[in-house]
Formats: structure tokens, sequence, C-alpha cells
């Protein structure tokens, strides 16, 4: 029987190369180290489903179907932009037509100019829309396209990338999920290029490439202009309507308004207030009178710098303080990779334009450290958001107990320990939103829950995923929260030995709970919430060994706002039974994962359950 590895090398072994590669050395090599990601379904503590299994050859393919061996991120569909928990974007005009909901960033052994890049995709394949590459100074877009929904098959996704001066080894790859049925799953990621004429010829030197599935065209570089224009303090000369003395003052060399130079200059900025950054970029080289309206302060209450991370550095948070005395909303997400942003040029920008913030995030950023973290706590204490996924270079949370006000706090895959997120809690009597899913330095979640159900009764939403401590005693005390619409206690293993808490939960605003892998729950357990979880929409029972037909049945009958049901690796539920209830219930997405091996055997054989970490 031929290995994996040698399946693959027969597969796409390819010496086949053009005239211009001829005569130089043609490098194919496979991810050495994740560097970073947005999310994953796996824990920090496992490696199933986690972002390390990109690390090196495929793992599964050409199988496809759902395997821990593979990376997965943590959503999939709309589902989750339809949930109570969802967040709005701060400058909704700021997004591209192409939104990003997820990114990885990978690196190889060798820098190389990149010819091609390969994704192995084993499960539910599409999601990718963007592929950068990192170069001495920025991020350069190899290739952006529109996410689609591929099919049900395996396939290596290479798409034609545009051809770069530099070499690199870190590529950053970004998903969007909407089109999806049910989560992806990536095995591998494969990088093509030619070695710069310095360095010796690199060993192990792969050739699995050249035949590949559909592709798409390739874009040209998204955010140029952002890049040339905000991030050199909106005074470069793009558009050369407009120079600078040498008393560094503007001088209009722009063409005449007419009569659109009679209108008030509040109507003016009622207009600019529609416009995105880039675009107010634009309006500030027009001439000297759109730079003065372009800088109004009253433009710039909500910034979202999300979608320009590639080519934000801290020169801009220079330039942005200026006109920032008005400041309520603030998203720096994904920005600072690679030390493009220093930690205290974040600092220096709270305490001139942080007094106002009521809304902040900084979702996967590494700037933020314990001087950032003081910063936010001694310049906003107004903040009722705050936001800090995957943030992972702090260690004293517990300053941030001292605000008072928040609403929403999302510490998902962070280093806070129990004593800090307890008084956090107990600091905002208000909450509403808390993630604190995959918080592996939390030992003991109860005494958060408890903190939860005793003192923030408006609580809507709480993701306990992945929370190893947390007990049925932690998840009884929320019953005292009468508006809670959203658990999420997936994975959360020492809840599971019996579901009899889900009594507790008062249920009558319920409209989402995911009980991923809980096996002790049972028919009686969700027989007892159905009467009271009338307006239920998305329920997650992957794992649950115990459910049966009956007890779905009567959930789909009884729950006529459901619109999500997953019943992936339910071990007392047959295949067949899940297309008659699609059948018979078509508003309702019925999910149900499954495994190559299953389906070369026989169609309605139990599936496999999943590891449980």
């Amino acid at each position: 029987m031929q290995s994996a590895s040698d399946l693959i090398s027969s597969w796409f072994k390819d010496d086949s190369y053009t005239d211009d590669e001829k005569d130089v050395q043609i490098i194919e090599q496979f991810v050495q180290n994740v560097e970073d990601f947005s999310s994953q379904y796996g824990s920090e503590i496992s490696v199933s489903y986690t972002a390390f299994n990109l690390r090196g050859p495929p793992s599964n393919f050409p199988d496809y179907g759902d395997y821990p061996q593979a990376f997965v991120m943590r959503t999939y569909g709309t589902w989750w932009d339809e949930a109570p928990s969802v967040q709005k974007d701060y400058m909704p005009q700021n997004s591209s037509l192409i939104p990003s909901q997820d990114f990885v960033e990978v690196s190889f052994e060798r820098a190389v100019y990149p010819l091609e890049v390969a994704i192995f995709e084993t499960y539910n394949p599409g999601a990718l829309v963007r592929i950068w590459a990192l170069g001495p100074t920025s991020w350069m877009l190899l290739w952006e396209g529109e996410p689609e929904y591929a099919g049900d098959t395996t396939r290596i996704f290479s798409p034609p990338i545009r051809q770069i001066n530099f070499p690199t080894r870190i590529l950053r790859l970004e998903f969007n999920h909407r089109l999806l049925p049910y989560y992806t799953e990536l095995d591998a990621v494969l990088l093509r290029g030619k070695e710069p004429p310095n360095l010796v010829k690199m060993k192990n030197n792969f050739a699995y490439t050249t035949l590949f599935y559909k592709k798409s065209q390739p874009t040209i570089e998204k955010g140029s202009l952002l890049n040339r224009v905000i991030a050199s303090n909106l005074h470069e000369n793009v558009l050369n309507r407009t120079v600078l003395s040498q008393n560094d003052k503007l001088i209009d060399r722009g063409p005449p308004l007419g009569d659109f130079q009679r209108l008030p200059d509040e109507t003016i900025l009622s207009v600019m207030k529609y416009l995105d950054m880039q675009s107010l970029c634009r309006c500030a080289q027009v001439n000297k009178h759109f730079s003065r309206l372009a800088s109004d302060a009253i433009l710039y209450r909500s910034i979202d710098l999300r979608p320009y991370w590639h080519c934000v550095r801290s020169q801009v948070l220079l330039t942005l303080s200026m006109r920032c005395k008005f400041l309520q909303k603030l998203d720096l997400s994904w920005c600072g990779s690679h030390c493009m942003i220093q930690p205290h040029y974040v600092v220096n920008f709270l305490r001139d334009s942080g007094a106002e913030l009521t809304h902040l995030r900084m979702n996967c950023c590494k700037f933020v450290d314990n001087s950032v973290l003081r910063a936010i706590v001694d310049t906003s204490s107004n903040l009722q958001e705050l936001c800090l996924r995957s943030v992972i270079s702090c260690s004293e949370w517990s300053c941030l107990s001292s605000l008072t006000k928040l609403k929403r706090l999302d510490l998902y895959r962070t280093h806070i320990t129990t004593s800090a997120a307890v008084a956090i809690v107990w600091s905002n009597p208000g909450l509403q939103h808390l993630n604190v899913g995959s918080c592996k330095m939390i030992s003991a979640m109860d005494e958060v829950a408890i903190a939860l159900g005793s003192n923030c009764p408006d609580l809507m939403s709480v993701d306990f995923w992945k929370s190893y401590s947390l007990t049925a005693v932690g998840i009884r005390a929320l019953g005292n929260c009468r508006n809670l619409q959203e658990l999420d206690v997936g994975w959360c293993l020492q809840a599971g030995g019996s579901g009899e808490w889900l009594a507790s939960l008062s249920g009558g605003e319920l409209r989402k709970l995911f009980l991923g892998a809980l096996r002790g729950v049972c028919d009686r357990d969700l027989r007892v919430l159905l009467p009271k979880a009338t307006k239920l929409a998305q329920l997650d029972l992957l794992g649950v060994r115990a459910v049966t037909p009956d007890i779905c049945s009567d959930i789909l009958a009884e729950c006529r706002e459901l619109k999500l049901l997953d019943v992936s690796f339910c071990d007392q539920i047959q295949e067949f039974q899940v297309h008659e209830w699609r059948r018979q219930y078509p508003q309702v997405s019925i999910k149900r994962s499954f495994q190559a091996a299953n389906l070369n055997t026989a169609p309605n054989a139990l599936f496999l359950v999943p590891s449980l970490e």
C-alpha cells in the first residue's frame, strides 16, 4: 500500500517548468511554523482541529471529510452573524466588498520569489479570499477573490498570484465563511517559488505541484493608495494637486470647485461622514479647502482600521491623534503584525484621544502588552465594549477590574486568570456579553459563572467554549440570568457527565444553545428545557451520543423559530433520518458531518465520534 506522501507525489509530480524557470532553482516547501491565527476549533492544550496542523505535508489529502488532523476555524455560514452576540462594524463603509472573517499566518523554511501558493482543502472548500506575502517593509497582496462553495470534494486551490520583486517566507491567508454549509478544513499549504541567487540549494525539495483545480483571476494590490497616504501623515502629493511649502503649509493647486464651494461646511461634512477612510484620504488631497474639512474631528468619532491592517504603522496613530478629540469607537484589530505598531505609540494615542472611548477592539494585536492594558484603564473609563481576542502577551489582566461600565467583554483565547476574570465580572454588573472561550489559564470557570449569575442580571450571551473547568455548578448559577439568549458550553467536558443542569436555565429568551461533545446530555434533559425554549433558533448537539431521533423530531416540531440543528456524530441518528427531517423541515439547516471512510463502507454506517480533547 502506498504511503500518503507517495500518493501525493505520484498525483502531483510534474517536472515541466517554463523557460524562465529552467535556469533557476525552484523550491517547493510546506509550512514550517504557524505564526498567528484569529480562531481555531481546537483548544490550546490539544492538536486536534488546531492551526498547527498546517505544519508539514498533508495528513488527510486526498480523503474528503471531517478529520481532527486538519485546521478548522470557529465559524461557518452566516450563523454567528445572526446570533445575539453578533458584533457590528464601527465603520461599515470601510468594509471591503469581500470582507475577511478569519486569518492564519504561516512561515516556511526558505524565502523565495513566489510562483504558486497551493492550499490543500479537504472539507467544505471555498472560504479563501486573500493571500498576502510579507516583504522587507510591508505586506503585498498576491491574490484576492470572491468566496465560493466548491462542493463536497477535496481540492488543491492554487489561484494565479501576482509576481513580486522580493523573496518572502511568510504568507497570510484570509477567509470568508459566509457561503459554507459547514466548517472548512485545511490540510496543508505549499509555497512554490524561485530561490534567490545567493541562497544554497534547499534540501528536501518537493515536486508536488502544477496539476491544480479551478483557478481565479488575479487582482491588483488592495489599499496601495491608503498605504501611501494615511501612512504619510495625509500630506503626500499623491494626486499632484497640493504641495507643501517650506513652512509645511498646504498650497492649493487643485481645480476650482465652482458652486460646490458655496455649500456650507456642515453640508459637506454630512456627506463626508459616509466616506470610508481611504476616500477621506483622497479628499484631503483635492485642495486646501477639502483638506481642512477631511481633517475635521467630527468625522473621526468612529475609526475602523482593521481592513487596512496590512499598511497601518505607528505613524498612522500620530496622524489620527491630531483629529480624534471626539473619538468614541476604535477598531485596531489585526493591526501591528511584525512590529508595524509599537506599544508606546498606542499608549500615547490612548492618552491623547481615548478619554471619550466607549468601544475598543484590539483583537489579535501583538502590540497589546501590560502598558497598553494600563493605558486603557487609565484613559478610557467610559468603555462599554472591550474586545481583546487572541491577545496573549499580557499578564496584568486584573487591572481591567477598574472598568465599571462594560457591557461587552471578549477575551477569547487570552491568558486571563480566574481571579482577574472574576474581579472584572464583579466590577461590571451591567455586563451583557462575555466571551471567555479557550481561556486556558482560568482554572476555576465555575467561579466566573457564579459571579455572572449573582451580579449580571442583564447577561444576554456567554461563551465558555472549551472551558474544561466549568461544571454543572457554574452553569446552574446562570439560571438567575433571565435575559440569557445565547449559551455556548461546547466541549466543556467537566459539565458533560449529565445534562440535568439544563433544567436550571430560564430558557424563555434562549435563542442559541451549543452543547457540542457533552456526551451526558440525553433526551430527558432536553425535554425539560423544550417547553421553555420557544425562541430557540440555533442548537448544536455535535457528539452528544445519547440523543435519539425522538427528541430531535420533537425539537423540530415544537421550536418553530429553529433555523440551525447540528447532529454530527450523534451515534443513534442515521443518515436516512436526517434526509427525512430536511425534507419535512426545509426552513431548518440540519448539519451532519462525515468522514470519507464511512462513505466508502456503507451509506448508513454509524459515523465516527470526534476525539474528546
